[in-house]
């Protein structure tokens, strides 16, 4: 079915307006786009939990023994557990029009997410405190007496 478009219903193109009809960048796009696909399609075939771990996909198509699936992970529990998977994400990707023969898994360690340990690195003084008591009862704005009240607080315990 077609639609008709007046010029009112005009539709924005699907890329950023400043890239204009410059060849490289509408490539550029056009590849990014594809790998966005190709990351959606491995997240939605792959249980919940360890889609989560998959940081990036590409599909390298030069080697002759097929297409290699490359998933980056953020760790190497994922890893393995995409390897295990292998065979039925091929066949889910297949499915969804992906031509896929060999899933490898990577570990992007400069890509993994650091947990911060919460520390208390600043201790205050006794004059410290006393002059941060004294500010928050002569404060006028009451949110920032809270915030100091607050402070205070995390520096008791």
């Amino acid at each position: 079915m077609h639609t008709i478009m007046n010029s009112k219903s005009r539709q924005k193109p699907a890329y950023p307006a400043f890239i204009g009809k410059d060849r490289e960048l509408l490539r550029l796009v056009a590849k990014v786009a594809e790998l966005n696909r190709l990351i959606d399609a491995v997240r939605v075939a792959l249980p919940h939990e360890l889609a989560s771990a998959c940081l990036n996909a590409t599909l390298d198509t030069s080697r002759p023994a097929g297409n290699e699936l490359l998933i980056g992970v953020n760790s190497s529990a994922a890893a393995a557990r995409v390897r295990l998977a292998g065979p039925a994400l091929i066949a889910k990707l297949a499915a969804v029009g992906w031509q896929v023969s060999v899933i490898t898994p990577k570990v992007q360690v400069a890509l993994q997410l650091e947990k911060s340990s919460k520390t208390k690195d600043l201790h205050l003084s006794g004059g410290a405190m006393a002059a941060l008591e004294g500010l928050a009862q002569s404060v006028e704005d009451p949110g920032i007496a809270e915030a100091l009240r607050t402070l205070l607080s995390h520096h008791r315990d």
